[in-house]
């Protein structure tokens, strides 16, 4: 298992809000070349590094020194580590020491990490956010990440430092100052991952919503205030989401399954990912695009409720978005695929809420409604009535 492999799976994992990159902080102890690796892996991969010192920054340095303009409102001039990555478009701004900073800096941080909102101005969506520290006991100064911030990171606790043969072969080669040459275009890659997206983000998201309907109890499990775990991974419905881009980019970026559920891992912990990989481990789902374009065929076993929820929560992922491909013939056998299930509501209703948040089209199909989708919505009104998803 290769931590650089996670952090370059997370550097090109799509991120909420239309953003590039997953936020991954690494701890590790003093030493053990966080930042230098750390450097090496975003240079390797095309990205240019703008490295902040965490430490050494107080709260304007994230949002900006504020200006007061000739009629009175004030502006906030963006800061130079800001200017330079959002120049580079697609580069990463490394906050290294970040558990030496102050908890009025890491409020400040909240909505770069994020957002990558600084201030006023909006970095460009491929500037992503990489974070590293010693141990809270090791650090100079040191502070625990307040809740907040450190539910926006995914967290590799226990950074693994190189091996001995691994830091002798950089010593014989970067370590004379060598420059780390790209061996990655990341326009390139960023094409690559998007065309693989869809598929495999549908997956995991019918997976995770399953577990979690299975699991309920994991959905936000929050630590008591000044507990050590509270500055640690820890389920949210914020980190599921995130979990969930991850559990996807891990399978476009052939990770293993030991480095998948670290990557996972980190952003709703280990407890809660040991959980996750038991009840995975049995679930052979098919692929949901081959499903809803008659390539392969299922059938519902009524001992393995779970596993159809999964498997029509992944389908249902595949046609809820309004850019998803071929999304009129795959809505109509996804409605299909509902109307033999409907004796079983519970295992339907997940995916039938996900189709009626989105417009008519995945009603009105062809310009006329679709039979099967008719079929569903009458026997499923009473509950989306209930549940305000439709109207009275």
């Amino acid at each position: 298992m290769s931590d650089t492999r996670i952090l370059h799976a997370a550097l090109f994992t799509p991120g909420p809000r239309h953003v590039w990159g997953m936020p991954i902080r690494l701890i590790g102890g003093p030493g053990t070349a966080k930042s230098d690796l750390v450097t090496q892996t975003c240079l390797a991969a095309g990205l240019p590094v703008e490295v902040v010192i965490a430490s050494l920054r107080d709260p304007t340095d994230f949002l900006g020194l504020p200006v007061p303009g000739p009629d009175g409102q004030v502006t906030y001039a963006t800061p130079d580590w800001a200017v330079a990555a959002a120049k580079a478009k697609n580069a990463v701004v490394f906050l290294d020491e970040i558990s030496c900073t102050a908890p009025a800096t890491q409020a400040a941080l909240l909505r770069v990490v994020l957002d990558r909102v600084v201030g006023g101005f909006q970095l460009p969506s491929g500037v992503r956010i990489v974070a590293a520290q010693n141990g809270v006991d090791e650090a100079a100064g040191g502070y625990d990440l307040a809740m907040p911030l450190a539910n926006r990171f995914g967290t590799l606790a226990d950074w693994q430092a190189p091996n001995a043969q691994a830091w002798g072969s950089w010593l014989l080669g970067a370590g004379n100052g060598g420059e780390v040459e790209a061996t990655l275009d990341p326009e390139e890659e960023q094409k690559r991952v998007m065309a693989l997206w869809p598929n495999a983000y549908a997956k995991a998201a019918g997976c995770i919503s399953a577990f979690i309907a299975a699991r309920p109890g994991l959905l936000h499990a929050q630590p008591a205030a000044g507990s050590p775990q509270a500055s640690l991974p820890w389920p949210s419905r914020r980190t599921w989401a995130m979990a969930t881009r991850a559990l996807a980019a891990s399978e476009i970026h052939h990770l293993d399954e030991a480095e998948t559920d670290r990557y996972v891992g980190s952003f709703v912990g280990m407890t809660a990912m040991v959980e996750l990989r038991s009840w995975l481990a049995n679930l052979d789902l098919p692929d949901p695009a081959a499903l809803l374009d008659g390539k392969v065929t299922f059938s519902h076993n009524r001992d393995r409720c779970d596993r159809t929820i999964a498997i029509l929560s992944a389908c249902a992922a595949m046609v809820a978005p309004k850019t998803a491909e071929k999304r009129e013939p795959r809505a109509a056998a996804m409605w299909a695929l509902l109307a033999q299930h409907m004796d079983q509501p519970d295992v339907c209703y997940t995916a039938v809420q996900a189709l009626c948040n989105r417009e008519t089209l995945l009603v009105r199909i062809g310009g006329k409604v679709n039979q099967d989708a008719e079929r569903v919505l009458e026997r499923f009104n009473p509950v989306l009535r209930a549940a305000g998803i439709v109207g009275r």
